[in-house]
């Protein structure tokens, strides 16, 4: 996933685990909020099943029942903000990840080559979610 950058050579995703060493057996990351992509990460699930792969998307927001507001998980991302992971099962072999990230590529020159007709495409399923989750 570090390798995969845009044209310009901006990077797809900023990683989120721990890094390469002492951590657990799944990638967290998501698709990098510098790049404006009219697309968030839990879009990138659904659109990873048609490769028959389950990247679970996660918008880091919660729900307070207190006051009926959505609010972040964290102080430095918006409520908006998503993420994905994928664990690294120890049958996992080397063309099972090759093939997670040539899907990955196609999902993300797919989804791109739409441009902002991929959001009008899906804003309206958003809207009636009142941005709780997905609709699609």
């Amino acid at each position: 996933l570090k390798q995969l950058k845009t044209e310009d050579g901006r990077p797809y995703f900023t990683m989120l685990d721990a890094g390469d060493t002492k951590c657990l057996p799944v990638v967290a990351a998501m698709l990098n909020p510098d790049l404006m992509l009219p697309f968030d990460d839990i879009d990138l699930q659904h659109h990873m099943q048609q490769y028959h792969w389950y990247v679970s998307g996660y918008r880091m927001s919660y729900h307070d029942p207190n006051d009926e507001q959505t609010k972040p998980l964290f102080t430095d991302a918006p409520a908006q903000q998503t993420m994905f992971r994928v664990v690294v099962k120890a049958n996992n072999t080397r063309v099972m990840m090759d093939n997670l990230i040539t899907s990955l590529k196609k999902c993300l020159e797919e989804m791109a080559s739409l441009g902002p007709g991929f959001m009008s495409m899906h804003e309206p399923k958003k809207l009636k979610t009142g941005m709780k989750g997905h609709a699609c």
